[in-house]
């Protein structure tokens, strides 16, 4: 089974210049947990994760309007191809750690989003994946690496612009 026949499309984008505030309506209203970003000639040039806003949010006080999606973006993107097999986006899934790949066509175009939710939801017919190769690939995805982190104090002086 290929790429093509489960990844979702149309694709939802921003550019780098969107605000966080404008990208994360978008995340909400589509229910998306993924924006890939693009250029103004419409490359892939980072992908933002509802995580990445939260993120970037947590760590400033600055007004999400006031916050370019370029500043929060991961710039290394991992994808698949349209005529990629199944099997091989699973296995970037789980060997980058990643539930969602953009979908690019051979000349780098976006065509697409598949998601692990698209793997289970349609990809496990036919000449698909079996169950078996998605919970593995899963537990390799959640795999908990313990962190020591500091209790911070939460600022007292946030301001909204």
């Amino acid at each position: 089974m290929k790429v093509r026949n489960i990844m979702t499309e149309p694709v939802l984008t921003c550019t780098p210049q969107t605000s966080l505030a404008v990208a994360a309506r978008l995340m909400r209203e589509a229910d998306y947990g993924t924006l890939p970003v693009v250029d103004t000639a419409g490359r892939l040039v980072g992908i933002l994760t509802d995580r990445d806003v939260c993120l970037a949010l947590a760590g400033t006080r600055r007004n999400a309007v006031n916050i370019a999606v370029r500043e929060a973006m991961t710039a290394t993107v991992f994808s698949a191809l349209v005529d990629d097999d199944v099997r091989s986006a699973l296995a970037v899934m789980k060997r980058h750690r990643v539930r969602r790949l953009p979908v690019l066509d051979t000349s780098g175009n976006l065509k697409g989003m598949l998601s692990i939710e698209d793997l289970v939801v349609r990809g496990l017919t036919g000449d698909g994946i079996g169950a078996e190769e998605i919970v593995d690939a899963l537990r390799a995805m959640y795999v908990r690496v313990p962190v020591v982190a500091e209790p911070t104090p939460a600022p007292n002086d946030f301001t909204p612009g």
